[in-house]
């Protein structure tokens, strides 16, 4: 399938968007994949072409791309449960901007060229980013699919959340029942704001999934339950962009 690299300016600095598209060319529905905080790799470049195997141009931006190297999470060291590592991803997750992340998706769009309404897919972190951007571009983002997300819900002012009535597409989201960064019963108030503002929404919590259940090489990895996401995932896409 047809791959290559965009150089996407921001305000940050430029921003690489590995873009994967169908083969055969012609007009295809874009899927912006919005990374977890394990950073870009094989497994969501493996993600991504799943996505394009199903019919869709994927673009896949680098979030950290302004970290330095040696700053980025080691994901060995995750692996192996170290706490400090821990400590030091969740400041550095927490250090992103959503506005400036949004403001670089509207980057993307206009790069790629998307032909028509576009959906979303974000893992952990980038779960986050998806119900902002369904939230921020209204009936241009057709379908948002928020995997193991986290963050959707909190203590700010401007927590996601309480955006929810600005979503014009529909959301699926996939988190685990064991979850411990986002416990299904913390989503309590996100689900309400979509019932309450007649948002076509699916909340699936996954039997004896935990957080990151999607990530083949990582101990809290469950096929089962990512092949149950990737269905759903899948199914709002098809619904709403073919």
């Amino acid at each position: 399938m047809p791959s290559h690299r965009l150089e996407i300016e921001t305000a940050r600095g430029v921003m690489p968007v590995h873009v994967t598209r169908p083969e055969g060319g012609g007009p295809t529905p874009l899927v912006v994949m919005y990374m977890d905080s394990l950073g870009i790799r094989d497994v969501l470049h493996d993600h991504a072409r799943r996505l394009t195997d199903a019919g869709y141009a994927t673009a896949l931006p680098d979030l950290f791309f302004d970290v330095p190297l040696d700053g980025r999470p080691r994901i060995e060291r995750l692996a192996a449960g170290d706490e400090e590592e821990f400590r030091r991803m969740g400041e550095l997750v927490e250090s992103l901007d959503d506005e400036a992340i949004l403001e670089d998706t509207s980057r993307i769009i206009a790069a790629v060229d998307a032909d028509g309404p576009w959906g979303c897919v974000g893992f952990c972190m980038g779960g986050r980013f998806g119900l902002r951007a369904a939230e921020t571009f209204g009936d241009h983002v057709a379908a948002a699919s928020l995997l193991h997300p986290s963050r959707l819900v909190t203590d700010e002012p401007d927590s996601p959340h309480l955006g929810a009535d600005r979503i014009v597409g529909a959301l699926y989201l996939g988190l685990g029942e064991n979850d411990h960064v986002t416990p299904p019963d913390s989503l309590a108030p996100l689900r309400d704001r979509l019932e309450r503002n007649h948002v076509a929404h699916r909340i699936e919590v996954l039997a004896g999934a935990d957080h990151g259940f999607t990530m083949p090489g990582m101990p809290s990895y469950n096929e089962a339950a990512a092949e149950q996401a990737w269905s759903g995932t899948l199914g709002v896409l098809a619904e709403r962009l073919h």
